[in-house]
C-alpha cells in the first residue's frame, strides 16, 4: 500500500506542474518587417476584368510593395513571387515562421456592376484592427475613391497569424474605370506607394 502511495505521489509531482505549464508565446517578431501575401494564384484567379485576373494584379501590387518597403528600410518577406497554388496553411505558416511582424495580404474586389468601387479592409483578430483601419485609410485616400472602412471575416490567413494581418481589398477590379487606370495611369504604383504609408505610419515612421 505504501509503495502505491509513493509511486501516486511522485506521478503527481511530475506530471501536475506540466499539465498547469504556461502555453508558450508566439516568438518575438523581426522588428519593422512585413510578410507581403498576394491574394490567390494558380488555378485560384480569383475575380477579373477582361484580361486582368485577380491573381495578377494582386502579384503586381506586391512586387512593388516589396520594392518600396526594402528602399524604406524594412525587411520583406513574400508568400509567392509566381502564379503559384498556395492553401491559407501555406501563407500563414510561411509569415509565421519568418516572424514577420505584420502581414498584409492583397486582394481586389468583383462586382456584377461595372460602376461599384471602393476600398475596404479585413480583419479577424482584436489585434488586426488598427492595422485594417490604417490600410482602408490609406488606400480610399491615396486612390481618392470612398473607403468603406474595416469587416471582421473569417480568414484562416487572419486568423492564424501570430502577427497583426489585413486582407486590403484595393478597389473593384471589375469597375471600368479601374480598368482604364490600370492601363493608362500606374494605377498600381499608386497602390503600392499607399500601402507603403499605411506600413510606415502603422510603424510610427
Amino acid at each position: 500500500m505504501k509503495a502505491n502511495l509513493f509511486i501516486f505521489l511522485l506521478l503527481f509531482t511530475l506530471l501536475v506542474p506540466q499539465a498547469f505549464a504556461a502555453k508558450p508565446t508566439p516568438p518575438h517578431p523581426i522588428p519593422n518587417s512585413v510578410c507581403i501575401d498576394a491574394g490567390h494564384g494558380g488555378t485560384d484567379s480569383g475575380t477579373s476584368n477582361n484580361e486582368l485576373l485577380e491573381k495578377n494584379v494582386n502579384l503586381d501590387v506586391a512586387i512593388l510593395l516589396e520594392i518600396k518597403l526594402k528602399g524604406a528600410g524594412y525587411k520583406v518577406f513574400m508568400t509567392r513571387r509566381d502564379d503559384d497554388n498556395l492553401s491559407n496553411a501555406d501563407r500563414y505558416n510561411y509569415c509565421n515562421d519568418n516572424k514577420a511582424s505584420i502581414l498584409i495580404s492583397i486582394h481586389h474586389n468583383g462586382s456584377s456592376d461595372a460602376s461599384v468601387d471602393f476600398t475596404s479592409a479585413l480583419y479577424i483578430k482584436k489585434s488586426d484592427v488598427a492595422l485594417a483601419n490604417i490600410v482602408a485609410k490609406e488606400v480610399s485616400g491615396q486612390l481618392n475613391i470612398a473607403n468603406h472602412g474595416i469587416s471582421r471575416f473569417a480568414s484562416g490567413v487572419l486568423l492564424k497569424a501570430n502577427m497583426p494581418a489585413t486582407i486590403s481589398e484595393g478597389f473593384f477590379l471589375t469597375n471600368t474605370n479601374e480598368y482604364n487606370l490600370i492601363n493608362t495611369a500606374g494605377r498600381l504604383d499608386q497602390e503600392a506607394n499607399a500601402l507603403l504609408s499605411a506600413t510606415q505610419i502603422y510603424f510610427g515612421k
